[in-house]
């Protein structure tokens, strides 16, 4: 069908430039563009399908990275107020960075903090307790801007404690007899 039209196209456009003096190569650059956009029709969703996925699969990996990033970071709730060493939640985060989290993703993020001094002090803490690591590994430890939305540790764990102290003890519902809970009554003749 597109091939028709071409030829037509092309065998009108040819009788013209005989009756009308045109340039050869006025001519000749027409038809070229034509027969390639022809083609570029014909194969019209191919050309564009790796540009849209690598856009795509673009986005996807910056919101992975800062994913990780924030999964990795270590927050002033991590730091003990004053001195800025790590608490126990601190140094668990680190010690699950350094074993546990893929190779590509194990870095340490150490969020900015108030003075330029103090999280020189935060960084250096965590770069000495990844160099005592019996586990030769070299995780770099990297300041970060971003923030992290959550509790502190004791807080977390005093609030599960207080919610299991207030647990009601599980019972069976249904009363007495051991029978099988279904309803409907005996009956007393009234």
């Amino acid at each position: 069908m597109v091939g028709r039209y071409i030829t037509r196209l092309a065998i009108t456009i040819v009788a013209i430039g005989y009756a009308t003096p045109l340039l050869a190569s006025g001519l000749g650059e027409f038809l070229s563009n034509a027969a390639c956009d022809a083609r570029q029709r014909n194969c019209w969703p191919e050309p564009y399908i790796f540009a849209d996925r690598a856009a795509v699969r673009q986005v996807t990996a910056i919101q992975i990275s800062a994913g990780w990033e924030r999964q990795n970071l270590l927050s002033e709730f991590h730091f003990l107020p004053g001195n800025n060493e790590l608490t126990e939640a601190g140094r668990m985060r680190v010690q699950w960075i350094m074993n546990e989290v893929s190779e590509p993703h194990r870095q340490i993020f150490v969020h900015r903090a108030n003075t330029p001094q103090e999280t020189a002090l935060r960084m250096q803490t965590v770069e000495r307790l990844v160099a005592r690591s019996p586990y030769n590994v070299n995780v770099p430890v990297m300041e970060s801007t971003r923030t992290d939305d959550g509790w502190p540790a004791d807080r977390i764990d005093w609030l599960s404690r207080k919610a299991a102290a207030s647990a009601m003890e599980p019972k069976l519902l249904g009363g007495g007899g051991g029978g099988s809970g279904g309803g409907g009554g005996g009956g007393s003749g009234h």
